[in-house]
């Protein structure tokens, strides 16, 4: 499938790299604003640059496009997108509010275009492995869910990345990092019915906020915290409690080391289960996913439905954080 990566950025070229060992997707084209400094890493994938998206999306050779632009132009770069006729890969969040979200989604259902999604972190193998302990009820009923994403990889940015601004990173650190958590959320669990979230500037000056926390309660019952803080140096764990005993999926450092994951499983009257989990190159797998899902393969396994729940609980946590209310979904 010959595809552009729109956004040649950090990520960008993250994807790019991955997806040269993909056989099913050919990268042949990157879009950036600022292609000056780009020829070389253009030269050793073999993509031509352009600096222009609507000639990506007028040029009939081109039949996908993988959106790794600033946060506040996916919604409209989909819609876009779905009106060319083009299948589209979205780097998250889809969108920041609730209402594009759910707009963007349905040009793509009008369309019958398969809308990917970024959140390769599903295809962690420890991941993957905690949710089927928890759906084969090895736990027993789940009672609650506890996660935590925090690291120190944004002091080296200048004060005006678009990392901290509000308006395109309106959650801080959850924009980027915390979204992941809320994903495996709405995945095991379905849409969320209340939020309660706060916002700090303590190791950063306003308006960067550099720690969140929000409290989740979902319309099955179960209740979930999830934290954030981008001022601390690397930690990641997911765990679920349930009424026969918990599981915790723990990672030792980001997607691009091979560290393992580890897996604990504590069940009642047992001893605790501890397994390792190896590294795996899920930002290939999840685009995979999505191509198969184009070709009549197995449907892509982030659904519309969970796409747009997560977007609910991220539009919830902003607005919380910046009411001090308890939003209701």
């Amino acid at each position: 499938m010959k595809t552009a990566v729109i956004g040649l950025g950090w990520w960008g070229k993250v994807i790019v790299k991955n997806l040269s060992k993909s056989k099913k997707i050919n990268i042949i084209c990157g879009v950036d604003k600022d292609i000056t400094h780009l020829q070389d890493f253009a030269n050793e994938y073999k993509i031509e640059l352009r600096t222009d998206y609507e000639s990506i999306l007028s040029d009939s050779n081109i039949e996908a496009v993988i959106l790794a632009t600033p946060n506040t132009l996916h919604h409209i770069h989909i819609i876009e997108a779905a009106k060319a006729g083009k299948q589209i890969f979205c780097e998250k969040p889809l969108s920041l509010s609730a209402s594009d979200a759910r707009e963007a989604i349905d040009f793509c259902k009008k369309e019958g275009l398969i809308l990917g999604l970024g959140h390769e972190r599903r295809y962690e193998s420890a991941m993957k492995s905690l949710f089927k302990h928890v759906e084969d009820g090895d736990i027993g009923n789940v009672l609650h869910v506890e996660t935590n994403f925090s690291h120190d990889l944004f002091k080296v940015l200048e004060k005006d990345n678009w990392r901290f601004n509000p308006i395109d990173a309106p959650g801080g650190g959850f924009t980027a990092r915390g979204i992941h958590l809320t994903d495996f959320m709405v995945h095991m669990f379905g849409r969320a019915k209340k939020v309660y979230s706060t916002m700090t500037s303590i190791a950063y000056e306003k308006p960067r906020i550099d720690t969140m926390s929000a409290n989740i309660e979902f319309y099955c019952g179960i209740t979930g915290i999830v934290s954030v803080s981008i001022a601390t140096p690397f930690y990641g764990r997911y765990t679920v409690f349930g009424d026969t005993g918990w599981i915790e999926a723990r990672e030792v450092n980001n997607f691009e080391h091979d560290d393992p994951g580890e897996l604990v499983l504590s069940k009642k009257g047992e001893d605790r289960l501890v397994t390792l989990h190896s590294h795996t190159n899920t930002v290939l797998e999840n685009f995979e996913a999505w191509y198969d899902a184009i070709y009549d393969g197995p449907a892509y396994p982030i659904t519309p439905e969970e796409m747009l729940a997560n977007i609910e609980i991220f539009e919830a946590i902003v607005k919380s954080g910046e009411s001090g209310k308890v939003i209701d979904i």
